[in-house]
């Protein structure tokens, strides 16, 4: 017969520090420190083996703080970012639009819908923003992270409907050949997005640049004490700040390059027919070219969205080395039941149960099997249930 004990472990978040303080048992009397690539001060003592009869309740609730994953200062140069991106490009669309209707030029309109879709991208990262410090609730237990893949999902929905449409329309206009198309107009326009893509690759990149190369390395120790006198040791770096905010900026800065590719192209076709004239075929064939890589991008986005709406095992962490190093550990019997899942891209969860052997402290194995996670494998939200042979 097994005993079962349900030990839930959450990690406290803070905005200061960024490295995770290990609680270390009172029986053992020692140090152990462990690097975490997060944004993260201190960690929830493991609860104790219930002296009552055991329960099998095993309810998992995200804590407040395990909301706000990056400090308020890189949440607020993220979201300026992003507003200043969705401001140049309205602009951009709205002078892409006008003009691409002028020229009657496909291949502008094409890389105006680009735009929209950037702009819908974006609007969704600054909504994800908000909706990750909205609080948990009883129904909503883990949240309300995964509003971003959902919305990301509508996003390359709306892709596929505005490259459908203009790949349909190119197709058209080649079967009949449609009326020409004014070059000398398609040029300036296309010049002009080139400009605004331009400077903002720039912006962004200095601020990518800019992050990379500021990080701390100070790892001074902070010692302080739990209830029952066992040392905490905190060191204090500044190595993995950005963490995951600088996920919607990244994105940004490759929609970005993407689009200024794309007005290199529409520059190259606009000149061609403004020196040939004839030659309007050039500005439907540019049109096909960049809705089909527009949809080609949005393939491995897909991918990532499918995998965590499936609930599937997050691609960096490998759970067949996960479940050997827990096995591994001194008094563990076996672990099953192992299931790593993310809530959204970058927050994982694990859930597992553990037998372990009979004179085992329980207290100790939720502890390392915590390092470990945390340490090693960057998972953050741990819930596991112990089950205790009998001797």
């Amino acid at each position: 017969m097994e005993h079962h004990h349900h030990h839930h472990l959450d990690n406290d978040l803070d905005h200061q520090h960024h490295h995770h303080e290990v609680l270390i048992s009172g029986a053992e009397h020692h140090l152990l420190e462990v690097e975490i690539p997060k944004v993260y001060e201190g960690a929830d003592v493991a609860s104790k083996q219930p002296k009552q009869k055991p329960s099998r309740d095993c309810r998992c609730y995200f804590t407040k703080q395990e909301h706000d994953v990056c400090d308020s200062e890189q949440r607020s140069k993220s979201t300026t970012k992003l507003w200043g991106l969705m401001f140049f490009y309205l602009i951009v669309m709205a002078v892409e639009v006008v003009g691409g209707l002028k020229a009657n030029s496909l291949a502008v309109l094409t890389d105006a819908a680009h735009l929209l879709t950037d702009i819908a991208g974006f609007s969704i990262s600054l909504f994800s923003v908000w909706v990750s410090g909205w609080n948990t609730t009883p129904h909503q237990s883990f949240g309300f992270s995964r509003i971003e893949v959902l919305g990301a999902l509508l996003s390359v929905q709306l892709i596929w409907i505005v490259s459908g449409y203009l790949i349909f329309e190119a197709i058209e206009r080649l079967l009949h050949q449609q009326s020409e198309v004014n070059g000398a107009l398609m040029f300036p326009i296309a010049a002009f997005g080139f400009v605004i893509n331009f400077m903002m690759v720039m912006w962004l990149g200095h601020g990518h640049d800019h992050d990379h190369h500021g990080h701390s390395h100070d790892h001074n120790h902070n010692h302080i004490n739990d209830e029952e006198g066992a040392n905490l040791v905190v060191p204090n770096s500044k190595q993995h700040k950005n963490g995951a905010m600088n996920i919607n900026i990244k994105g940004a800065y490759l929609h970005v390059m993407a689009d200024m590719i794309q007005s290199i192209g529409v520059m190259i076709a606009g000149l061609v027919i403004w020196v040939k004239p004839e030659w309007v075929m050039v500005d439907l064939i540019c049109t096909l070219i960049f809705s089909v890589l527009v949809l080609v991008t949005t393939l491995p986005m897909l991918k990532t969205i499918f995998c965590i709406l499936m609930e599937s095992t997050p691609s960096e962490v490998d759970v067949v080395g996960l479940k050997s190093d827990v096995n591994s550990i001194k008094g563990v019997h076996d672990v099953h039941d192992l299931h790593v899942w993310a809530i959204t891209q970058g927050k994982i969860v694990l859930a597992c149960h553990i037998t372990v052997e009979s004179n085992v402290n329980s207290n100790v194995i939720l502890d390392k099997l915590k390092s470990l996670c945390e340490g090693i494998y960057g998972i953050h939200h741990v819930t596991a249930q112990i089950e205790s042979l009998c001797p």
